[in-house]
């Protein structure tokens, strides 16, 4: 259960945030006129609210499923600092590259890149499968930055228009995450 306390502290965060109701979304929520003027935190905090009911738990069974493959020998500091490059990635990328966006909300762009970081050193998983997870998640999110996806067809249970762009920054910083782990562990394997 300890190797797990990240994934679910972060899950339990964003029950309460929702829980906390609009004025803590308003207050926490990426809003580029509030981050303009100083309010830079709200790149990370943004990740922790959610549109809606149903936004919440599509991105709680997210966090599950990845927190269900992640290997539970990971130490709990590189789960802390692995996240907060994804969501800081995430919630940076969204201020410097979507210049069009004014409001965000919601974990799932570094959910992308978080199942990348979780099967990469996974024990359960043979490197095939490991490579066809990776595979399906970049191929996901390059679906959805073509005219063939449409960002309005969860809006129902969302609540919003999803933010595909997101899931681009998430798995970017996910495949950064993942490219210098394995560079690492090539280095400190050689040298033994």
């Amino acid at each position: 259960m300890k190797s797990y306390s990240v994934w679910i502290g972060i899950g339990v965060v964003c029950v309460l945030a929702f829980l906390a109701g609009d004025s803590a979304t308003e207050t926490l929520r990426f809003d580029r006129s509030a981050i303009a003027n100083g309010e830079w935190w709200r790149t990370v905090s943004s990740h922790f609210v959610h549109l809606s009911y149903g936004h919440l738990l599509l991105n709680l069974a997210a966090l599950a499923l990845a927190g269900y493959v992640a290997s539970p020998r990971t130490p709990i500091a590189f789960q802390i600092v692995a996240w907060f490059w994804l969501i800081a990635f995430t919630g940076v990328g969204l201020w410097l590259w979507a210049e069009d966006l004014n409001y965000y909300v919601g974990l799932s762009g570094a959910l992308h890149g978080a199942m990348l970081v979780a099967i990469a050193p996974s024990p359960f998983y043979s490197v095939k499968v490991r490579w066809v997870v990776g595979l399906v998640i970049v191929s996901k999110v390059l679906w959805e930055q073509t005219g063939y996806y449409d960002d309005m067809a969860n809006v129902e249970m969302v609540g919003g228009r999803t933010e595909a762009r997101s899931h681009l920054y998430g798995a970017m910083a996910g495949l950064i995450w993942v490219a210098v782990w394995m560079m690492t562990r090539y280095i400190r394997n050689r040298d033994e």
